[in-house]
């Protein structure tokens, strides 16, 4: 979500020898573009710490999954979605999410990018599986299915399982279902593989402490921690007297319309915090740092720590 979160996470894996997994997207970061930097950006933060309990990951690593692929054909988004896939072997990637849930012949695509990956470096490990919101019950034979599939290629770590839970604004907003759940992980133990759920963000302890219950292997957070860096901004930009600098970063946030993908409702206040980690490339933003300073930095690698721990310590 930002380079201050990149190194909060690094920083934990290492203080507290757990191991986190750095996962980007292909809009957040790619070979040559990123909303918050390109592949090879990543790859040089890190180079100061330790990786022993950090793997570096792609999210999503599929056709259609960078916005500016929206017009390509078939063959095009798949030749894109390789250098993707070059790019992050070449920086040293651990893992590769691969995901075809938005093109045709999902499965034939996804075997091409695999062996593609594979043959770049043979030790890369994988993640497969789709996200789609059909509910849980309804995925159960899906899953089955990508179980089956995922588990004939070597390296093959995780499979996304939907469990129920849904990140809307800045809360948890769904249900997880631990009797549909107990059965994918049976699919994913019984097959050599982990079951992994996105959409974890805004959990308490006790609503983790059921998925440990189940069994689940993995966890992806996210949007969570780019509001709680919003937040803590908001609240750096008051005490340095940068109200100016702060409503500039405001307006061009809500101009962006980037609030739309977790909201149409909700307070101006709101919608800031939930998409203000899509403008920390923009010049309003740089602005607002350049008012208020770094020392908000201290107090964003605590919090981050403490919500850490709390996944931590309760899966």
């Amino acid at each position: 979500m930002s380079r201050e979160i990149v190194d909060a996470i690094a920083t934990y894996t290492h203080d507290y020898d757990y191991p986190l997994m750095i996962i980007a997207s292909r809009n957040q970061v790619d070979a040559n573009s990123g909303y918050v930097m390109t592949t090879e950006d990543l790859a040089e933060q890190l180079e100061g710490h330790s990786r022993r309990n950090l793997w570096l990951c792609r999210d999503h690593c599929g056709p259609y999954f960078l916005d500016a692929e929206a017009n390509l054909n078939p063959n095009d988004a798949v030749n894109a979605t390789k250098k993707t896939i070059a790019a992050d072997i070449e920086a040293g990637f651990d893992l590769i999410h691969i995901d075809t849930s938005r093109i045709g012949s999902g499965y034939k695509v996804a075997e091409d990018l695999i062996k593609f990956s594979l043959d770049m470096n043979p030790n890369i490990k994988f993640e497969f599986g789709t996200e789609e919101n059909v509910g849980v019950a309804a995925g159960i034979q899906k899953y089955a299915d990508d179980v089956k599939f995922a588990a004939q290629f070597p390296n093959m770590e995780f499979v996304v399982a939907q469990t129920g839970s849904l990140t809307t604004e800045d809360r948890q907003a769904g249900t997880f279902d631990i009797d549909a759940v107990t059965k994918l992980v049976g699919f994913a133990n019984e097959a050599g593989v982990k079951l992994k759920e996105h959409n974890a963000d805004y959990l308490t302890p006790e609503q983790i402490q059921l998925r440990r219950q189940v069994g689940v292997h993995a966890l992806n957070i996210a949007p969570q921690l780019g509001v709680m860096q919003t937040r803590i901004l908001r609240q750096a930009a008051r005490e340095a007297g940068a109200d100016e600098a702060w409503h500039e970063f405001g307006a061009a946030v809500l101009g962006s319309g980037k609030w739309r993908k977790w909201t149409l409702l909700g307070t101006e206040q709101n919608k800031i915090d939930i998409a203000g980690h899509y403008l920390y490339n923009s010049p309003e933003y740089r602005e607002l740092i350049r008012q208020i300073g770094f020392g908000w930095r201290e107090e964003l690698k605590t919090q981050m720590h403490e919500l850490f721990t709390t996944y931590a310590e309760n899966l």
